[in-house]
């Protein structure tokens, strides 16, 4: 019987962080706990990737990517007739994500990296970028712009991620009695309405007449 190869040691490297993320933030990560688990050199991370940040940035793109495909399932378990109701999964998929790995979230997503310090984690972001995009198009009336798509995306995605780092650090004040999950799934519902509303006033605006020169 042929004996399973072994992932390449990258994968090794990223995989061992990520479980160590699970426990600790970022910062108190050590490089040094992680090839002594892997089995090689505390030199072979900075060797491999190139530097300690590019190691960071390429943790967090595995992460990420994890995140997205999560997403993409939850996207695709709601029927495409339904568009809202894929974009309220998208929400909460994202939810899930900064509630079950908030330290990869804020590698991902904090000042420790930037998306070009890895081409992992530049991947990532696009492809999660792409999933708000293309869930937030199919909510959109007929004739929307791209122009305004791209917005609407931006705003989905600011909206998630603000009610959820306010929750994150308690600055929600408890007056509000509703939970994060309740807020962004509110939200995400009055944007939508608003998308069909503005829709419906400009499809039954009557045309502009000409300017008489």
């Amino acid at each position: 019987m042929t004996p399973t190869a072994e992932p390449p040691l990258g994968e090794r490297l990223t995989a061992v962080a990520l479980r160590m993320l699970e426990t600790s933030p970022a910062e108190e990560l050590s490089v040094r706990s992680v090839a002594r688990e892997v089995g090689v050199s505390h030199q072979a991370p900075y060797v491999h990737f190139g530097g300690r940040q590019r190691f960071l940035a390429a943790v967090a793109g595995a992460g990420m990517r994890v995140a997205a495909e999560r997403a993409r399932q939850a996207i695709e378990a709601v029927p495409a007739s339904n568009p809202l109701g894929r974009l309220q999964a998208l929400g909460a998929a994202y939810l899930a994500f900064v509630r079950e790995s908030p330290h990869v979230h804020d590698l991902a997503n904090g000042p420790m990296v930037h998306k070009g310090d890895h081409p992992h984690l530049q991947a990532a972001a696009i492809e999660y970028w792409n999933l708000v995009h293309d869930t937030v198009a199919a909510c959109q009336p007929g004739g929307t712009s791209e122009a305004d798509v791209l917005r609407r995306a931006a705003q989905v995605w600011g909206s998630a991620y603000g009610i959820s780092r306010l929750g994150a650090f308690s600055q929600i004040p408890g007056t509000v009695a509703a939970t994060t999950d309740e807020l962004v799934s509110e939200t995400i519902d009055a944007l939508y309405a608003g998308w069909r509303a503005a829709g419906q006033s400009k499809a039954g605006r009557p045309p502009r007449r000409p300017k008489r020169k």
